[in-house]
C-alpha cells in the first residue's frame, strides 16, 4: 500500500508531468444516470448525463476514435518513449521505493500516450479544415476545424443531442469566442503550432 506522504509526492510527480486531457481530454467522474430518455446518441450509442463538459467528452472521445482509426492516426512508441524521457527529466523521482517509482512511470506513460496521439488528431484536423487555433496547457486546439468535424458528423446523423438545453451548452463551447485565448491568425504562434511534435519539442516540458 502506497503511504499517504508517498502518494502526496507521486501525485505531485504526476501533475508535474502535465495532462487534463485535453481540451475535450478531461474525463468526467462518473455519475449516475439520470431517469428520462438518453441526453444524446454517439455512433448508436445512449449518452446518459446531464453535464454539458461530460456531454461534450462522451461525444469527441468516440468521435475522435473513429476520427484517428480511419486514418492510422496513434501514438508509435518511439515518439511516446521520446516524450516519456523528457518528462523524466523535468520530473525526477528521488526517494521512492521501486514500487512507487514504477507507479509513477506508468502515469507517465499513459500521459503521453494521450498528449502524444490527442497532437497528431490535432494535427491532421487542423491540416484538413484550417481556422483559428485556441492556447491550450496541452499544445494548440483547433477549435475551428473541431466545430468543421462535428458539423460534418452531426450532418452525417453521427450523433445527436436529443436534450436542447445541453445542445445549446454543447455548441456554445466551440461558438463563444470569450471562453477562449485565440493564437492570432497569421502569427508566429499560429505558424510553428504543429511544425514541431511535443516529442521532439524540448521547451514542451519546460526545458
Amino acid at each position: 500500500m502506497t503511504r499517504p506522504a508517498t502518494a502526496m509526492r507521486i501525485h505531485r510527480i504526476a501533475a508535474g508531468t502535465a495532462l487534463a486531457v485535453l481540451a475535450w481530454g478531461a474525463l468526467a467522474s462518473p455519475q449516475a444516470p439520470p431517469a428520462g430518455p438518453a441526453a444524446a446518441t454517439v455512433l448508436g450509442a445512449a449518452v446518459d448525463t446531464t453535464d454539458p463538459a461530460a456531454l461534450r467528452d462522451a461525444i469527441l472521445t468516440p468521435l475522435l476514435d473513429r476520427y484517428a482509426a480511419e486514418r492510422g492516426i496513434k501514438a508509435e512508441p518511439g515518439e511516446t518513449e521520446a516524450f516519456v524521457a523528457q518528462l523524466r527529466q523535468g520530473s525526477p523521482t528521488p526517494g521512492l521505493t521501486a514500487a512507487e517509482a514504477a507507479e509513477v512511470e506508468a502515469q507517465r506513460q499513459a500521459m503521453a500516450r494521450g498528449i502524444v496521439r490527442q497532437w497528431k488528431i490535432n494535427q491532421a484536423l487542423y491540416a484538413q479544415y484550417g481556422g483559428r487555433l485556441v492556447y491550450q496547457q496541452l499544445g494548440p486546439e483547433p477549435l475551428d476545424a473541431v466545430l468543421a468535424l462535428l458539423r460534418q458528423c452531426q450532418a452525417d446523423r453521427a450523433f445527436t443531442i436529443h436534450d436542447p438545453r445541453l445542445a445549446e451548452e454543447f455548441w456554445r463551447y466551440f461558438t463563444d469566442e470569450s471562453r477562449h485565448d485565440f493564437m492570432a491568425p497569421g502569427g508566429a504562434d499560429a505558424a510553428r503550432a504543429f511544425k514541431t511534435p511535443p516529442w521532439e519539442d524540448r521547451s514542451a516540458t519546460g526545458h
